[in-house]
């Protein structure tokens, strides 16, 4: 369903942090920075350097790989600020000061309750995966149309079909049966209606960031939109990987209004080469066997390089060569054996936080792999449930999840349970099928 975010904003909800509750410690949340704080730290960094500080010297090594650079040069506080702009993510110290800068503005802008509106100069839609961030655009200050679209590819069947009606009863069965959410084909074939609707805006543009999750549904859009006769006037994206003051980057909807204000200026028009790519991309993606997803994933995706790690992390769902699990499965046990026994809520905290080098699952579908983990005839967890929330469910792991993790048993023996990863369909019950070699980082049937 399109939402209009001025209409929203007009509401004066409360559903939105503010950024002053987003500088508690927490490493996932946003430390606002400053001009004169990151000046002390260059100064700190240039004293470091001269007295030739084993973690100084380090940091200057790393930012300078690649780049030929005359070591018995005495260090100068250009080149620490240098460091600290590129830990940050910038090519250099006036970038660096100039986000500072907007960040500032931003700031103020958004706590004065009238920031100018960014997006008035078209009729806009912002196309997100999920509703994370639509409150949080109203309050920022935006006032065109939001349209969340978040069919999650990362998990389910994702086949090739002779019709989009087919594939979208595909999709509704397997949420419907694996989330145990009421009937959703109505809503989901109003999702990929609203998509139609993209081509009577100016602009469209696609919030999206670096996992698996967000990256196979923007495959399947700039699939969606490279046949011009649905695209719009213009399409821009973004592909957010961090953002300065961020030590944990999980997703967009960490961020505080102020930040998406910011992010706006980073857009980018999509171009003949992305479209061309998506095409490639989604067609891997469907496709029976995973080959080609491996083939492209070898390519580092050039036209979208922020997607390589992501199909590549989306490919780890297949079950492992060594032990049939799948590396969500491995990650959960992994916990479990160097923590101990935990409560559900605190090991999806340690995946996600500690193991998982790139979260994408929610809670919510976190917990299926706990009961696929503890429900087969041979389990590889204990979870007992004493009450409705995940804190008050005990989880442990069994003798076989033991097992499994040192390869001296196979998941897809005892649990032949069918599945998909993407349009692969996983059914140990018929031999071979497709895994995943760790070791080797490719594709074999087994």
């Amino acid at each position: 369903m399109i939402v209009n975010l001025a209409a929203l904003r007009e509401q004066r909800t409360s559903a939105t942090q503010s950024s002053s509750e987003f500088a508690d410690g927490d490493p996932r949340k946003l430390n606002h920075l400053s001009l004169e704080q990151q000046k002390k730290r260059a100064k700190e960094l240039l004293h470091d350097l001269r007295m030739h500080e084993l973690s100084a010297l380090e940091r200057r090594r790393r930012v300078h790989t690649g780049t030929p650079r005359q070591t018995n040069i005495e260090p100068r506080l250009s080149e620490a600020q240098f460091v600290i702009a590129r830990e940050h993510g910038f090519p250099k110290w006036a970038d660096f000061k100039t986000h500072i800068e907007q960040a500032r503005i931003a700031r103020a802008a958004v706590a004065q309750g009238a920031p100018e509106v960014l997006d008035a100069e078209c009729r806009t839609l912002h196309i997100r995966c999920g509703s994370d961030i639509m409150h949080k655009l109203a309050v920022a200050g935006f006032a065109g149309d939001f349209l969340n679209f978040s069919d999650p590819y990362a998990h389910g069947p994702v086949p090739r079909t002779s019709t989009l009606d087919e594939f979208i009863r595909i999709r509704a069965a397997h949420i419907e049966r694996r989330y145990h959410q009421a009937p959703v084909l109505t809503v989901l074939t109003e999702d990929y209606a609203a998509l139609e609707q993209a081509r009577d805006y100016e602009i469209v543009t696609l919030w999206f960031e670096h996992d698996s999750y967000d990256q196979l549904i923007l495959a399947k859009l700039l699939h969606f939109f490279s046949d011009p006769g649905r695209r719009p006037q213009r399409l821009r994206f973004i592909n957010v990987t961090g953002f300065p003051g961020v030590q944990r980057f999980n997703g967009l909807g960490q961020l505080p209004a102020d930040a998406l204000r910011v992010l706006w200026a980073q857009f980018t028009d999509v171009g003949a080469a992305q479209f061309e790519f998506a095409k490639h991309a989604w067609h891997a993606i469907t496709a029976p066997a995973p080959e080609l997803l491996a083939q492209l994933i070898a390519t580092q995706t050039p036209a979208l390089p922020v997607m390589a790690n992501a199909l590549h992390r989306h490919l780890q769902e297949l079950p492992s060569l060594h032990n049939g699990l799948s590396l969500t499965e491995q990650l959960t046990l992994q916990v479990l054996s160097n923590e101990g026994p935990l409560n559900a809520a605190r090991v999806f905290g340690s995946y996600t936080n500690r193991y998982e080098p790139l979260p994408y699952l929610g809670d919510s579908m976190y917990w299926c792999y706990l009961d696929d983990l503890a429900g087969a005839p041979h389990p590889a967890i204990l979870l007992n449930k004493h009450g409705e929330k995940p804190n008050a469910w005990d989880v442990s792991l069994t003798p076989l999840g033991n097992a499994l993790l040192h390869g001296t048993a196979h998941w897809l023996e005892l649990h032949p349970v069918p599945r998909w990863v993407g349009g692969v369909h996983i059914d140990a019950r018929r031999r071979p099928v497709w895994c995943y070699d760790g070791a080797g980082g490719a594709v074999l049937r087994q």
